[in-house]
């Protein structure tokens, strides 16, 4: 046996003694304990780590509190607060740099904390600071966690919605067409445009909530609520006339307007055709009601091309929506309005004197816009009246 390869452990455990005493070890002349555990190995043999290795400085190089002497893994001493004019804090998290070392800037509340993201922390222009929050009628809060912003600061939410109830609803609507089916930005007038529990909405979140038109985030992730900008909605409206009409009926909005779009993209298996059929469908299943029962339309305006091929290309439409398993073809009702300028204007009337009972059209060119393309708040809310009123009679 090659005594020279074993350990002193081992030649412990083993008994073996050398002149009457225990194997010696001799002293590691190199730091050669890899493993920390005071033994090394040089010369073809164990030896002893007799004096630990000389301390480097402690370098934390990332700021986590722990770094590197040069041998082995060190912790560093959180440094305490700086002056906030010596600490930089570059990315807001309330840790920076003063030159030399980690700094900690600390976190105050004050009226002038700036929160750009809502997040409850911000800048008051030399230090983190926490934003108070504040309780405002103005307040929006697209996701419904209670708190929102203002338009200068984070708030909490005053008003609650009523909770989303989706039995009883008589009517669903669903809206297609371009950018004035959206309703682009147009103002809310909260005492007119306010909630009412007995309409409600397929949100982008794939869920019915009673519409509110500052608080919700709809098709498009933007419309009507964009960012802190309330904005009408012509199906809204429609639904709110509807119930004026008649109190007994509860209505739901199903949102799929897209800007800026020719009328090809509703071709079969065209882009916003398949993008309907499935929002549809998946409004509806969660509904649990089996089919739509007016199609508002709003489109024309731009990129129509002859009026006669916008025309067929129209009828087409409403042809393959009325195989749709979704649409009534024995009542489901197809409803258009007219563009504020368009030539397809006497197209879209022939569909009040095409000998079918289920299709019908509505005037608007009448109305006032807001850029000379769309339509303002107020004829919104004009033109969904008519639409509502050609709906129910």
């Amino acid at each position: 046996m090659n005594l020279s390869k074993l350990t002193p452990l081992t030649l412990l455990m083993a008994g073996i003694f050398f002149s009457g005493s225990l194997f010696a070890a001799p002293a590691c002349l190199t730091d050669s304990d890899s493993n920390g555990d005071g033994w090394g190995w040089e010369n073809g043999q164990s030896c002893i780590i007799t004096t630990a290795p000389a301390a480097l400085p402690c370098v934390d190089s990332d700021g986590d509190g722990y770094g590197w002497d040069g041998l082995n893994t060190c912790t560093v001493n959180a440094p305490a607060p700086t002056p906030a004019t010596a600490c930089i804090d570059s990315d807001g998290d309330g840790y920076g740099w003063n030159g030399t070392q980690s700094c900690l800037l600390p976190s105050v509340i004050t009226t002038t904390c700036i929160d750009t993201d809502g997040d409850g922390y911000g800048r008051d222009g030399t230090q983190t600071c926490i934003a108070a929050p504040v309780t405002t009628t103005t307040c929006l809060d697209p996701d419904g966690d209670g708190y929102g912003w203002d338009g200068t600061k984070t708030c909490t939410v005053s008003v609650v919605l009523p909770p989303t109830n989706t039995s009883g609803v008589t009517d669903v609507i669903l809206m297609m067409g371009q950018s004035n089916a959206l309703g682009e930005d147009t103002q809310v007038d909260m005492s007119e445009d306010g909630v009412d529990p007995r309409v409600i909405v397929w949100t982008q979140f794939d869920d019915w909530q009673v519409g509110n038109l500052c608080t919700q985030k709809w098709q498009k992730a933007w419309f009507p609520w964009r960012g802190g900008v309330c904005s009408n909605h012509p199906a809204f409206q429609i639904a709110k006339h509807i119930i004026e009409l008649d109190g007994s009926r509860k209505v739901a909005v199903i949102p799929t307007g897209t800007a800026g779009k020719p009328i090809r993209w509703w071709d079969a298996n065209g882009i916003a055709d398949q993008q309907v059929n499935a929002i549809v469908q998946a409004a509806l299943a969660s509904l649990g009601k089996p089919k739509v029962d007016l199609i508002a339309w709003s489109q024309g305006e731009a990129d129509h091309g002859n009026e006669t091929a916008w025309m067929l290309k129209l009828n087409d439409l409403i042809s393959r929506l009325r195989q749709r398993t979704w649409f009534d073809a024995n009542q489901g009702q197809f409803i258009a309005q007219e563009t504020k300028w368009s030539s397809v204007n006497a197209k879209v009337q022939e569909l009040g004197s095409d000998g079918d009972p289920l299709t019908d059209w509505v005037a608007a060119a009448d109305q006032p816009t807001k850029d000379g393309v769309h339509w303002s708040a107020d004829a919104l809310r004009v033109i969904s009246e008519r639409f509502a009123t050609k709906y129910i009679y």
